[in-house]
């Protein structure tokens, strides 16, 4: 992609009586909640007549027998998912790991009758045990993705029934993360929880919690696309025939195929497999043209109908050694951001309108890819990436350290993050791991799991590659084993000085040609609320002023920009962020590293200066208007834009000019 070279303007100019402008931008925050403003996000329950469930009643610690309908919840606190119980772990050091209990009744409508029901949790941090009229319906650990469980035989029908759910954020070895030294491990049932029907013959939803159909591209060519459609059934009746129908329709909303065929024998669980050609197919072109077609699977039986509506795009991609990234064949810069899932005022309990907040503003900075650090996001930062055209690396909590007990969870993990998010054309890679180191040897836990993470991320899903993010050198133990690995590089912040990355890059890619170079993280912490450059104490002192954060990203954006065939970069990190128990850059409990602030009110002057190289649209914005004590008649007056001419004016009086110099 074709980008403008020059996007920092300094004029000078005398310093005049001016008034200060604060420019915030400003959230609404949500204290209430109820049914109407949560919305059923996964497409495959949206369709499927359901219900949401928002209305619980709370209560931290050990309780004994609190699955129990007739247990005595009165003094239990009444609560709104999604909802967590560590908001102590961003207001104080140190945070409560341990159990808590939920409780509710739901009704099931009567339009659900003799169907087939299902209870769906998007994430509970970080394990649970699900309880339907005191029956245990499963248990699901991993904090981060999607589970589902048949509940048809434990409800009753046209009464209360009682849904309790036990939920744990403590430590646990044999679960990734296994501890929290980069980001909390919050607890609580945070994202949304739908109770759904199906006829008794349907599309399952039992496959990992996936949508149970799978779109894959198989060749393409200019005037047609091969496409694998495979469809996931579980039938619980006697019926042994059935229907299914396929319709995909176009961006156009246009239908580019229909067809049905009947299945005879059809098993208890099944899967069905046909292949078709889309003629004169439409490329999904990241932010160039992100394209989507819809696939609706409908399957009719004598016991009902079942319909499951699925969006996919058409690309193909490699990484080339002096091209870096190639997206259809045709060249395509990869430069973003990393993103965390929280907000200051609710944690990782976000609504829809929070997460179309976070992605609107990726997409504002220009960022053609993202990193969703470090576990599986929301369904809906996937759903507005294809929307938005921007390419994601999505990746499990594996991350930091390992205990040699966790290879179980790790790899179930793995398995829901791909299959719950298979059809996304923006998702390109699988991430296995982050910062984990392997000291000794290459016969330790952590490098063997990371082979087996890999195969099993390729018999999943062949068209999509994996990765890690090393802090190590070029050649480590557990390094260049996933198909590309990028590194996560801090020159000047916490070794070296800014432009040693210049030539770390050149160096690596001169002694390792057999190596593809990206950057998985690169960035320094940065405080609104400091801007003396003269009292900076790095990496974890307690004053980290903005300008200093805004300077290294010049410096370093000029170098990446410079180079690419670094087939990828991601700053770290989009977002202010809490680490419980951290205490530097003066706000404990925050690493300061983000383009935005923790409660996105203020977007720092990093933002802005990528904005101005990565975005389409006009920038111009006057950098370093926070720093309000400065001295002496002439001051530098720095301008991020990415127009061709600019003039200053101070007090309505013209100062000077400028033109971009290409």
């Amino acid at each position: 992609m074709s980008m403008s070279s020059n996007r920092l303007l300094k004029f000078k100019s005398f310093k005049g009586n001016s008034k200060h402008y604060n420019y915030l931008f400003l959230i609404t925050s949500f204290f209430l909640m109820n049914v109407n403003l949560l919305k059923a996000q996964v497409p495959h329950v949206k369709a499927r007549d359901h219900i949401n469930i928002t209305n619980w009643v709370f209560k931290k610690g050990v309780i004994y027998n609190a699955h129990k309908n007739n247990h005595d919840v009165a003094a239990w606190e009444r609560i709104n998912v999604p909802h967590t119980y560590s908001m102590d772990a961003i207001n104080d050091i140190g945070y409560y790991s341990g159990q808590a209990w939920y409780k509710t009744n739901v009704v099931i409508p009567k339009s659900m009758d003799e169907k087939r029901i299902f209870i769906r949790f998007e994430g509970v941090g970080q394990e649970a045990e699900v309880y339907v009229n005191e029956k245990k319906a499963g248990k699901h650990i991993g904090g981060y993705s999607a589970f589902c469980f048949d509940i048809t035989t434990l409800v009753k029908y046209k009464e209360e029934n009682n849904i309790t759910v036990k939920v744990t954020n403590e430590p646990n070895f044999k679960r990734i993360p296994t501890n929290d030294k980069l980001f909390n491990p919050y607890g609580g049932i945070y994202r949304p929880v739908q109770i759904f029907a199906t006829s008794k013959c349907a599309i399952s939803p039992l496959h990992y919690a996936s949508s149970g159909v799978f779109v894959e591209l198989k060749d393409l060519k200019d005037d047609i696309a091969s496409v694998q459609l495979r469809t996931h059934l579980s039938n619980i009746s006697e019926n042994r025939t059935s229907e299914i129908s396929y319709k995909i329709i176009n961006a156009r909303k246009e239908v580019v195929l229909n067809h049905s065929r009947t299945i005879n024998l059809l098993a208890k669980d099944s899967v069905i497999v046909e292949e078709f050609a889309i003629k004169k197919p439409q490329l999904w072109q990241g932010k160039i043209n992100p394209y989507l077609y819809t696939v609706k699977v409908s399957l009719k039986s004598d016991t009902g109908n079942d319909e499951v509506t699925q969006t996919f795009g058409l690309r193909n991609y490699k990484i080339d050694k002096e091209k870096g990234f190639v997206l259809n064949d045709t060249p395509y810069r990869l430069y973003g951001v990393c993103m965390h899932q929280e907000w200051k005022q609710f944690g990782p309990a976000l609504l829809e309108e929070h997460h179309q907040k976070d992605m609107a503003l990726v997409d504002e900075i220009g960022a053609t890819t993202l990193r969703l650090s470090h576990y599986q996001h929301s369904d809906i930062t996937y759903q507005l990436a294809d929307e938005k055209g921007i390419l994601v690396w999505s990746e499990i909590p594996f991350v930091y350290d390992y205990s040699g007990r966790e290879g179980v969870n790790a790899k179930q993990q793995l398995r829901e993050l791909i299959l719950q998010n298979y059809n996304h054309p923006s998702v390109y890679l699988w991430g296995l791991w982050n910062e984990v180191r392997a000291y000794e040897s290459p016969k330790e836990a952590s490098v063997i799991l990371t082979k087996e993470l890999k195969k099993i991320a390729h018999e999943l899903d062949e068209t999509r590659l994996t990765a890690s993010a090393s802090d190590r050198g070029m050649k480590s133990n557990m390094g260049n084993i996933t198909d590309l690995q990028a590194w996560n590089k801090y020159f000047g912040w916490y070794y070296g000085e800014y432009q040693d990355m210049a030539d770390w890059i050149d160096d690596a890619n001169e002694k390792h040609p057999e190596i593809r170079l990206g950057i998985s993280e690169y960035g320094i912490g940065g405080n609104i609320y400091h801007q003396d450059i003269t009292k900076l104490e790095k990496p974890s002192g307690n004053y980290f002023p903005e300008p200093e954060q805004t300077k290294y990203h010049e410096i370093t954006w000029e170098i990446i920009k410079a180079r690419p065939f670094v087939w990828s970069s991601f700053v770290w990190n989009m977002f202010d962020f809490s680490v419980a128990g951290w205490n530097r850059g003066g706000i404990p409990n925050l690493n300061h590293k983000g383009l935005i602030t923790y409660d996105r009110k203020v977007k720092k002057d990093a933002f802005y200066f990528y904005k101005a190289n990565w975005s389409k649209q006009a920038v111009l914005y006057i950098a370093e208007r926070r720093n309000k004590d400065r001295e002496g008649l002439i001051q530098n007056i720095k301008v991020y834009s990415n127009l061709s001419d600019i003039t200053l004016f101070v007090n309505g009086k013209k100062i000077t000019s400028v033109k971009k110099v290409s």
